[in-house]
């Protein structure tokens, strides 16, 4: 592996050069760089760089010291931008800017991947998410994410274009439910776990009686 794959984000000296002009010429004194990765759609994902105070900094960023300025990435670009490297050519591309990586959304589903041991059918499941459903809801900007096994239930989560999607049920019922249950008879129900309205779901949720039930 490359020292550049090994590193988080490389910015190029002209890079750092004409971010710093940028921050300067908004004369508001000392900012930084809030990176945000919008996974899914073509090439896996867009990146996204903004200016913002200082003191925007939450838990759990990763800060990267750039000399004149900090970058703030969260949990998710500072996986899916691991290895990337960003340059400034203002006679090579046409907005300047320009950012090299590898698959955004291929970083960030492998770091969540779980390693399902020797468990025949959980790995059975996830060949199928990998080689069949990921590639198919990538072409609507979509992710598939398989978070868990139990008896004869595999748990989802679902990303991108697929979170908030007004037929994500039809999505789930009639394309990853049929095709997991077809492809591993042992699978006869997936559940999706993802709360389509805000982005995060609890894994389970507790009945009155105390007892855990899937949603």
């Amino acid at each position: 592996m490359s020292e550049k794959q090994e590193q988080l984000m490389v910015l190029t000296q002209s890079a750092i050069d004409k971010i710093a002009e940028l921050m300067a010429s908004r004369g508001k004194g000392p900012m930084a760089v809030r990176v945000i990765v919008h996974l899914g759609g073509a090439g896996g994902g867009q990146s996204e760089f903004k200016f913002v105070d200082l003191d925007t900094k939450e838990e759990g960023d990763t800060v990267l010291e750039m000399g004149p300025f900090p970058m703030y990435l969260d949990t998710q670009a500072a996986v899916a931008l691991k290895g990337a490297e960003v340059d400034y050519d203002e006679h090579k591309y046409a907005t300047g800017f320009h950012i090299e990586y590898e698959n955004p959304l291929e970083s960030y589903l492998a770091s969540k991947r779980k390693d399902w041991g020797d468990d025949p059918i959980a790995n059975k499941v996830q060949q199928v998410v990998d080689d069949q459903i990921n590639p198919g809801v990538a072409g609507h900007g979509g992710w598939v994410l398989l978070l868990d096994v139990k008896g004869d239930t595999a748990y989802v989560e679902m990303g991108g274009g697929c979170r908030g999607c007004a037929i994500s049920q039809m999505t789930l019922k009639d394309g990853i439910e049929r095709i997991i249950t077809e492809e591993v008879p042992e699978i006869t129900r997936v559940l999706d776990t993802t709360d389509h309205a805000s982005g995060e779901n609890p894994y389970y949720t507790e009945d009155p009686t105390g007892a855990q039930t899937p949603f």
